[in-house]
């Protein structure tokens, strides 16, 4: 589900901060969202893609027209199967599941492989997320409740989309904290996952 196309709010101070939930197989839906920040900061864009054309198409479009910062829900790397960023992860109580299990293996080789295509066409701020952890990490109850804290507007009732869609919303909100110092980095010798601060710290 598209909302609205970017073209109408682009200006000359316009970001994008984009979120994907990236599916194994192109056959499967991989969330796509995308935060335009211009005087104001709204969901503008929320959808399903699905090879890696279209998701290549759709991120590249916007490098050519603002700045853009990308967060994957993916691992960047397979490591030697159990990365030392996963062990950390994993010692905070967020349950990843390292890129060296069988059914993560083809998800890690295709994040890699789009990683590498991004930053070869100039789009260097590619972040791992981890869409899951980064709601627990917020402390908010749901993806509506970070956008209200954030002050990111959407003019759709969220409810009713699929995970994949709603998990490339919060990976979306990951892009917005890495500019405005609301994120959370969890470093590992081999690799990084980027989630949200506290941003309900009433709960």
């Amino acid at each position: 589900m598209e909302v609205v196309g970017t073209q109408a709010v682009v200006g000359p101070n316009t970001r994008f901060y984009v979120g994907l939930d990236l599916a194994a197989l192109e056959s499967r839906c991989s969330g796509y969202a995308v935060i335009v920040c211009s005087d104001v900061c709204v969901l503008k864009v929320f959808k399903c893609l699905y090879s890696d054309y279209e998701i290549l198409n759709e991120v590249l479009q916007l490098g050519r027209v603002g700045d853009v910062v990308v967060s994957v829900d993916a691992p960047f790397s397979i490591g030697s199967g159990m990365r030392d960023v996963d062990r950390k992860m994993l010692s905070m109580g967020f349950k990843v599941f390292p890129p060296g299990f069988s059914h993560m293996r083809r998800l890690t080789m295709r994040a890699e492989k789009l990683v590498r295509e991004l930053i070869s066409n100039g789009l260097n701020r590619v972040y791992e997320t981890h869409p899951r952890s980064a709601l627990l990490s917020s402390r908010c109850s749901s993806v509506e409740e970070v956008l209200s804290r954030l002050g990111i507007t959407s003019n759709t009732d969220l409810s009713s989309l699929r995970k994949d869609v709603r998990d490339a919303i919060i990976a979306a909100t990951v892009s917005y904290c890495i500019d405005n110092n609301c994120c959370l980095v969890v470093e590992g010798v081999d690799g990084s996952i980027t989630l949200l601060n506290t941003i309900c710290s009433n709960r």
